[in-house]
């Protein structure tokens, strides 16, 4: 009776297979693990009071078209005045942001508050950086528009990092918001991944980053259906936007550069460019803090006046605040 030949695994050929299936399953393993750690930040647990900074509010939850339930703050501004959206960072909560709501309560505002999907007290784990997030403003404009007691036709939003790039992919598809302040913009997701990858691994280890991003920049492109803000800007041209970029670290300031750059002006909007020396993500404090919140104040007063019909005047261009 002849005896069995020898097993493709054990063979050359086999063997070959059986390393090159080990290095991509620790390849994909290795970049999911990375992809994991960057979306899914600790919560923040900090939970501010807004009757200790004056400001009258309603408990509100609303829910998203994926089934995620948000929690957060309708802060009462004057009758039938318009409402801003304020849209924190990965890693935040409506909690950081309560005290630079008080500027704009005070101008007459109502504000929507709110903690994205795994952020907070809302449902939901994780963050996909502004793909998904974009459906949370949308359940946001979407619950707004059921309230009586404020003008929702006219909607103002300001967002940081994470809150802008959601923000701004949230107005390609709803007119109804007519004027946003973005902090900290980025062009698309994958570089931002990048971006906050290199900071969380040791500098020793940068060189694995092509490796990662081979892995996960695919998956994020399926997710977000292949289609960059950057290329998309043109198509705020009809809404007043206000781009906010720190000088450091001179790289990011000028990729947020080149997105204003990249904003048409049509004849019913404008745009406008703020650099700082830091920005709410890159530190503010004391008088740089009241700086930066005397701007988004003037910005919304001139752009989304609390008077429907009010004409608002052109763009002003680039502006710089401090240097």
């Amino acid at each position: 009776m002849a005896k069995n030949g020898p097993s493709f695994l054990s063979s050359a050929p086999g063997q070959i297979l059986t390393f090159l299936f080990v290095v991509a399953a620790l390849w994909a393993g290795g970049a999911g693990f990375f992809l994991y750690k960057v979306t899914h930040p600790p919560r923040e647990t900090t939970a501010l009071d807004p009757a200790d900074l004056m400001l009258r509010t309603e408990d509100v939850t609303f829910q998203t078209s994926d089934g995620i339930t948000l929690s957060g703050w309708l802060v009462k501004g004057a009758p039938k005045a318009p409402v801003i959206i304020l849209c924190h960072d990965l890693g935040g909560s409506r909690s950081t942001l309560l005290s630079s709501a008080v500027s704009l309560n005070r101008s007459g505002y109502a504000l929507l508050v709110f903690d994205f999907r795994g952020h907070g007290a809302s449902t939901g784990s994780g963050a996909t950086l502004g793909i998904d997030e974009t459906r949370d403003i949308q359940a946001a404009v979407d619950f707004l528009k059921t309230r009586s007691d404020i003008d929702s036709s006219r909607i103002g939003l300001w967002g940081i990092g994470m809150g802008a790039y959601a923000g701004a992919q949230a107005a390609l598809d709803n007119s109804t918001i007519v004027a946003l302040a973005l902090d900290s913009l980025y062009p698309d997701v994958a570089s931002q991944v990048d971006r906050l990858g290199r900071a969380s691994i040791p500098p020793a280890l940068h060189f694995l980053m092509p490796v990662l991003r081979a892995a996960y920049k695919p998956l994020l492109a399926l997710r977000s259906s292949g289609v960059t803000l950057a290329g998309s800007l043109s198509r705020l041209a009809d809404r007043n936007i206000l781009l906010i970029a720190a000088s450091d670290p001179p790289e990011r300031f000028m990729e947020q550069k080149a997105l204003y750059e990249a904003i048409p002006e049509g004849p019913q909007g404008g745009k406008n460019f703020l650099q700082l020396k830091a920005s709410v993500v890159t530190g503010l404090y004391a008088e740089d803090k009241k700086t930066y919140d005397d701007a988004i104040v003037r910005f919304f007063s001139t752009n989304l006046p609390k008077t429907a019909g009010t004409k608002s005047p052109p763009g002003k261009g680039l502006q710089v605040l401090e240097r």
